[in-house]
C-alpha cells in the first residue's frame, strides 16, 4: 500500500473515557462548582456591602445617581408623548406642572431633560467605574494578603494556576458584576417604579395589564434561562475535561507512541467530543429559545396593548388617540426587564460564581500567625527542642518526628540525615516556624517559645538556601537586596563578592540591573545557588539553614559551590539537610533520623561511619555519595 494514501481505520471497539462515563447522566443530574446558589450570591452581596461601608460617599453617590438616571429615563419619553399629544391636539390644553404647555414648549422639555439625563448617565458610569475598580482593587489586596499569611498546606492543596485566575480574573469578574447587575438591578427597579407610577396616572388598567404581562414573561423567560444556565454549565464542563485530558495525552506522547495505541486514542476522543456535541446542540436550542422569547414578548407588549386601547376606546377616538400617543412610547420604560433580563441574570451568576472562589482563597485561617505583638529579638543563640513532636495536619495520626529533645549550640554546625520520609527536612521547617511543632516547644536563646517570639523579627536572623532556590522577577539588586530593604548597592556587591556571582554580574551587559526573568530562567543552577548565598551573606544571620541546598546540582557545581557555602556558615549556627557526603564531611554534629523513630544515632563524621548503626549502613552502601 501506498504509505502517502494510507489511513488509519478506527476500530468499532469501545475504548475506556472517564469524560464519557462522567457525564452520561445528562445535565440534569450534574453538579457543578459553577451552579448558582444564594450562598454564593450572599458572598457578592457581603463584599459589595463591605466595600459599601469603606465608600460610604462614592456608594451612596452611586445609588442615587443611577436612580435619578432612572427616573429621566422615564421623563424624556413621556416629556415627547405630550409635545406629539399637543401637535395632534391642539384644543386640550397640556401642563407642565402649573405652566400650559405648547408643542414648542414640550420641545424645549424634552431638550432640557435628555441633557439632564446624560449628565446623570455620565455620573452613573462614572461612580460605578470607580467604585467596581474599587472593590477590584480591595479584592486584590484581599487575596495577597491572605495567601502571605496562609500556612505552607495551603498552598499544596491549591494549584498556583488557579489562585492566579481568582487573583486576576474573579476579581475583574467581581467588579464586572458590579456594573452588569448590581447598578443593572438598581436601575430597573427605580425605572419600572417610576415609569408605573406615570403610567397609572394615565391608564391604570393598561399599566396593570403591562405589569402582568410583563411577570409572566419574565417568569416564562426565568425558567427558560434556568435550563439554558444548567446546559451551559454541562457543556462547559465536558470541554473543560476534554481539553484537560487531551493535554495529559500530549504530554505522554512518548507513551501513546510507543505503545502504538494512536487509533484508540482517535476513537477516544472522537467519543469524547461526541458528547461534547451532544450537550453544546441542547445549549444552542435553549439560547435561541431564550433569545427569541425575549425578543418577541417584547416586541408583543406595544401590540398587545394597542389592541387592547383599540377594543376599549373603540367608540371613543379621541381618547384612543391620546391613549396611543401618550400611554405607548412609555410603555418601553416598563419592558426594561425583559430586554435587560438576560444579561442582568448572566451577570448575577458570574459575580456570584466570582465572589465564591475569591472567597475559597480569603475566607481560610492561617494557624502560623506572625506574632507581631510577641517579644522582640535581636540575636540567636542556643536552640533547644523541648520535647518537641510533629505530624503534619493533614494527617496527624502519621508521627513523622516522635518526641525529641535536642540543643543546636550557638556557632557550632550540624547535619540531619536520613532516608525520605525521616523527618530531616521537617526539622528545617520547624526552625523556619513554617510549622509547629504538634507538641512540645522550640526555644530560642534558652527560654523564648518560637511561638511567642515576634516571628519577623526571629527570621530577620535567620538564612535560608534550599535546593530550589526561590528569587522574583526583577534584576540581581532586587533578588539579592530582598528582605534587607535599606542595603546599599555597595553592601550588595560585597555580598556578591563573597558568593563568588560578581564577576558574571558584571561580564553581562547591564551588570546588576539584568532582568533575570521569571524564577531566574537566565541563571544556571549553581549560579542561582550563588546568588541565594549572596543574598544570605548580605543578611549575615544568626541561625543558617541548608535545606539539600546543591541537591540539584552535578558534582563540579556542587563542589563550588560548597565552597562558597562553608565561607557562609563560618562561624554562625547552621543546620544541614544533608543528601550527600560531601556536604557535612566537616560539622561538628550529624543527627541520624529514620521513618518513625527520630534521631537513632548522633555523632562526628568519623564517628559515625564505624559505629554499627543506620549512618554506616548509608555510608557503605554509597546512598549518602
Amino acid at each position: 500500500m501506498d504509505n502517502q494514501t494510507a489511513t488509519k481505520t478506527v476500530p468499532s471497539g469501545k475504548t475506556t473515557s472517564k469524560v464519557t462515563d462522567k457525564y452520561k447522566g445528562g445535565a440534569k443530574n450534574h453538579k457543578s462548582d459553577k451552579q448558582f446558589t444564594w450562598g454564593k450570591m450572599s458572598s457578592f452581596l457581603k463584599i459589595v456591602m463591605t466595600n459599601a461601608k469603606q465608600n460610604k460617599a462614592l456608594f451612596i453617590t452611586m445609588v442615587l445617581v443611577t436612580i435619578a438616571n432612572a427616573v429621566f429615563s422615564t421623563l424624556a419619553p413621556l416629556a415627547a408623548s405630550q409635545m406629539v399629544a399637543a401637535l395632534i391636539d391642539t384644543k386640550t390644553q397640556t401642563y407642565f406642572g402649573a405652566i400650559a404647555m405648547t408643542w414648542w414648549g414640550w420641545i424645549i422639555v424634552t431638550v432640557a431633560v435628555l441633557i439632564v439625563q446624560a449628565i446623570f448617565e455620565y455620573a452613573t458610569d462614572y461612580t460605578i467605574g470607580i467604585f467596581s475598580m474599587k472593590v477590584e482593587i480591595q479584592q486584590r489586596l484581599a487575596i495577597l494578603d491572605s495567601l502571605v499569611d496562609q500556612d505552607l498546606d495551603f498552598f499544596f492543596d491549591h494549584v498556583s494556576g488557579n489562585i492566579l485566575t481568582r487573583l486576576v480574573g474573579d476579581t475583574q469578574g467581581l467588579a464586572l458584576g458590579i456594573q452588569q447587575f448590581l447598578t443593572n438591578v438598581i436601575f430597573l427597579v427605580a425605572a419600572v417604579i417610576s415609569a408605573a407610577v406615570i403610567l397609572f396616572t394615565k391608564n391604570a388598567m393598561l399599566t396593570g395589564i403591562a405589569l402582568g404581562y410583563i411577570i409572566v414573561v419574565l417568569l416564562i423567560g426565568f425558567i427558560i434561562f434556568v435550563y439554558f444556565r444548567r446546559a451551559l454549565i454541562y457543556m462547559f464542563d465536558i470541554k473543560r475535561d476534554i481539553d484537560t485530558d487531551m493535554t495529559d495525552r500530549i504530554n505522554n506522547i512518548t507513551l501513546i507512541k510507543s505503545s502504538g495505541t494512536e487509533v484508540e486514542e482517535i476513537q477516544r476522543n472522537a467519543e469524547q467530543n461526541e458528547v461534547y456535541s451532544k450537550a453544546g446542540n441542547k445549549q444552542v436550542v435553549l439560547s435561541v429559545c431564550l433569545n427569541v422569547w425575549i425578543y418577541i414578548a417584547n416586541a408583543f407588549l406595544p401590540t398587545i396593548i394597542l389592541l387592547i386601547a383599540i377594543a376599549h376606546y373603540q367608540n371613543d377616538t379621541h381618547q384612543l388617540i391620546i391613549t396611543i400617543t401618550t400611554f405607548l412610547p412609555n410603555v418601553g420604560m416598563l419592558s426594561l426587564p425583559i430586554v435587560m433580563m438576560i444579561q442582568t441574570l448572566r451577570a448575577a451568576t458570574r459575580a456570584s460564581n466570582c465572589a465564591d472562589r475569591i472567597g475559597q482563597l480569603t475566607d481560610p485561617k492561617p494557624t502560623i500567625l506572625p506574632n507581631t505583638d510577641g517579644k522582640k529579638i535581636d540575636h540567636i543563640d542556643d536552640v533547644i527542642f523541648d520535647k518537641v513532636t510533629f505530624a503534619y495536619p493533614q494527617d496527624k495520626t502519621n508521627i513523622i518526628i516522635p518526641e525529641t529533645n535536642l540543643t543546636l549550640e550557638k556557632g557550632k554546625s550540624y547535619a540531619f540525615v536520613g532516608e525520605t520520609g525521616s523527618g530531616k527536612s521537617t526539622i528545617g521547617r520547624l526552625l523556619l516556624r513554617l510549622y509547629d511543632p504538634t507538641s512540645g516547644k522550640i526555644l530560642i536563646n534558652n527560654t523564648d517559645d518560637l511561638k511567642k517570639i515576634n516571628l519577623p523579627t526571629y527570621l530577620s536572623k535567620v538564612g535560608y538556601v534550599e535546593q530550589n532556590p526561590q528569587m522574583f522577577y526583577g534584576n540581581f539588586w532586587d533578588n539579592i537586596g530582598y528582605g534587607c530593604f535599606n542595603a546599599t548597592h555597595d553592601e550588595i556587591i560585597a555580598a556578591a563578592k563573597k558568593a563568588n556571582l560578581h564577576d558574571f554580574i558584571m561580564s553581562l551587559p547591564e551588570g546588576y540591573e539584568t532582568i533575570l526573568g521569571e524564577r531566574g530562567f537566565l541563571l544556571s543552577g549553581g549560579q542561582k545557588q550563588r546568588l541565594v548565598i549572596a543574598r544570605v551573606f548580605l543578611k549575615d544571620p544568626d541561625l543558617i539553614i541548608l535545606d539539600e541546598a546543591t541537591s540539584a546540582l552535578d558534582n563540579i557545581v556542587e563542589k563550588e559551590i560548597q565552597e562558597e557555602l562553608d565561607k557562609l556558615v563560618a562561624d554562625k549556627t547552621s543546620v544541614t539537610i544533608a543528601h550527600r557526603l560531601s556536604t557535612i564531611k566537616n560539622v561538628d554534629e550529624i543527627f541520624v533520623l529514620e521513618p518513625k523513630k527520630g534521631i537513632t544515632q548522633k555523632g562526628t563524621f568519623d564517628e559515625l561511619k564505624t559505629q554499627p548503626g543506620h549512618f554506616k549502613e548509608l555510608y557503605e552502601a554509597g546512598l549518602m555519595d
